[in-house]
């Protein structure tokens, strides 16, 4: 990469952070579940942990998670330098990598990072989808570092949605926010085989796009006061 279109990834990484931060102070955000999170951390103080969201909701998690050095891994593509530059200037740290180019030693990169007690993110469908479909990627990480994964998903009350491939997400000013932890994580053991391995990438799905449900609804269905109190059909519906 040249040096011009270097400055020019650096430059935007903080444009996206200052437009962002004013952006979504303006927003009011309520979480529910986290106590998953926080039971885990103190009941495994220096340890880290997993978390998987899709990748509709890019741009809220990598401003909700900014300054705790949660790491993730980036695509090795220009769109993904784009989206590294940003999360790195809100503190995330960032394995660059993909299916096609790097991305054997990016997963070992965050590997051993998490396994150092960092907290990992992953958008589950990236980097093309398709959406509302995990790759497997996540899961061998869990088996390889013994560590849970906690599935999350927010929605807003009012919010645009772009025509992407991931029907991308974002929150317009002074957006109310609903952030939703899954009630129980993911354990994958290390000797689980093939098959194991994709009936817990199933679980994860069928999790995320549980709590997807719930939040979508959240601010529309009557008399409810917490997402966990949506009632969910089955299958559960995809938007």
């Amino acid at each position: 990469m040249d040096l011009g279109k270097r400055a020019g990834f650096y430059a935007f990484g903080w444009l996206a952070k200052l437009v962002a931060t004013l952006w979504m102070s303006t927003c009011r955000v309520t979480e529910f579940g986290r106590e998953i999170e926080h039971a885990y951390l103190r009941q495994n103080p220096g340890r880290g942990l997993l978390y998987a969201s899709w990748h509709r909701g890019l741009f809220f998690v990598i401003y909700w998670y900014r300054n705790q050095n949660v790491v993730s891994i980036a695509s090795a593509s220009q769109d993904g330098e784009l989206a590294a530059q940003a999360a790195r200037r809100f503190g995330w740290i960032t394995a660059r990598g993909s299916s096609s180019r790097g991305g054997r030693q990016a997963f070992r990169e965050m590997a051993a990072l998490v396994g150092q007690g960092y907290k990992g993110g992953l958008v589950a469908d990236a980097p093309r989808g398709p959406r509302f479909v995990s790759k497997p990627g996540i899961i061998y990480l869990a088996k390889r570092t013994g560590l849970p994964i906690i599935p999350v998903i927010w929605s807003a009350d009012r919010c645009w949605q772009l025509n992407s491939w991931d029907r991308t997400i974002i929150p317009k000013p002074f957006a109310r926010i609903v952030a939703l932890y899954a009630q129980n994580s993911i354990m994958v053991p290390a000797d689980a085989s093939r098959q194991q391995c994709e009936a817990y990438r199933q679980q994860l799905d069928h999790t995320l796009n549980y709590i997807m449900y719930q939040t979508d609804r959240f601010f529309t269905t009557p008399h409810v006061t917490d997402p966990r109190q949506v009632k969910v059909p089955q299958p559960v519906p995809l938007p």
